[in-house]
């Protein structure tokens, strides 16, 4: 009896790639017949030609051993949310999530799919090298991660993405206990445990069209992160607390000193702006850090649903719509 891996494939505005994307997965995926494969191509909200060409693919019959099943937001919910719904959607035995941008090459499947013979229950890839990465991207990467090891008790694979195999029992827990708002998957499945190997690849330059992650976008998921995984920053305003105490302390020494031995005392407008400013800043900084944190916490009291699927198709003929995870 075959066995079946499923293939979670993210989509946002992908008409200018996504052809060229299934050749090369198409001809990576023919080399085994051994193995029964379900594609889910996960729209999340595109507003070009992408949804059409998924179902162009779909409805190929050529392939006994692949099986499409499409799946088409109602609106964008992100890529996190891509993800999740297609682990939520997918039978396989493993699941494989990667992108359709080109840059998770994907010759390395059969590489993920030999690790996971082996025994693991997740296979990370780690990215190497990114050819269309500038100096700033590749900084901003590699802060990240440092800051974010530094924060959390958990120690997260350096360069991971969301290029990555889980087993069915990984997706499991996925599905079951982590349905957060506030989602960092590769975070996620680094967290749970269960036996992992880390493979290295190459992402070569994006061949078509422009990346959707913003440097804001990219911004706003490093915090996601962060507050997933750590409340060390809660404590800031503790740290600040014994700043100000010893600088008090200190301070208030110095000037009995110059107001007893001194000729003049310290001039006190300048100080008095001077910490002021210092007092205020800080104290707006622990004010945002407690609004972000409240703010995550009040997403997550609103249990609304992490995505909406407007129409579902398998191998182009449509099934359902209107559900909701």
């Amino acid at each position: 009896m075959s066995k079946k891996i499923s293939i979670i494939i993210s989509l946002y505005n992908e008409e200018q790639g996504i052809l060229n994307f299934w050749k090369n997965l198409k001809k990576t995926l023919d080399d085994r017949i051994d193995i029964d494969f379900e594609l889910l191509w996960v729209n999340d909200g595109s507003t070009d030609q992408t949804q059409n060409l998924i179902n162009q693919i779909s409805a190929e019959k050529n392939d006994k051993n692949i099986k499409h099943l499409s799946i088409e937001f109602s609106k964008n919910f992100g890529h996190e949310a891509a993800m999740i719904a297609g682990i939520d959607y997918a039978t396989g035995e493993a699941m494989i999530c990667m992108d359709s941008d080109g840059q998770h090459p994907p010759s390395a499947i059969h590489e993920m799919i030999a690790a996971y013979q082996k025994g693991n229950d997740i296979v990370l890839m780690e990215r190497m090298q990114r050819e269309d990465n500038g100096r700033l991207k590749r900084f901003f990467s590699s802060f990240f991660y440092k800051i974010i090891n530094a924060l959390s008790a958990i120690k997260f694979q350096n360069n991971s993405t969301d290029f990555f195999l889980i087993s069915r029992q990984v997706a499991d827990i996925l599905r079951s206990n982590y349905r957060e708002q506030n989602r960092f998957i590769r975070g996620f499945i680094q967290s749970i445990g269960f036996d992992t190997a880390v493979l290295p690849f190459y992402a070569a330059a994006r061949e078509f069209g422009e990346s959707n992650y913003s440097y804001f976008g990219l911004l706003r998921l490093a915090f996601d992160a962060i507050f997933a995984f750590s409340s060390k920053p809660l404590r800031i305003s503790m740290f600040f607390s014994v700043l100000f105490i010893l600088f008090t302390i200190v301070f208030s020494g110095y000037s009995l000193y110059m107001y007893i031995y001194g000729e003049t005392p310290p001039s006190g407008y300048t100080t008095i702006v001077l910490f002021l400013s210092v007092s205020f800043s800080l104290l707006f900084l622990t004010i945002t850090v407690l609004s972000l944190y409240f703010e995550k916490a009040l997403q997550e009291m609103r249990q609304r649903p992490l995505y909406i699927v407007k129409r579902q198709t398998a191998d182009g003929e449509q099934q359902t719509a209107n559900d909701a995870g």
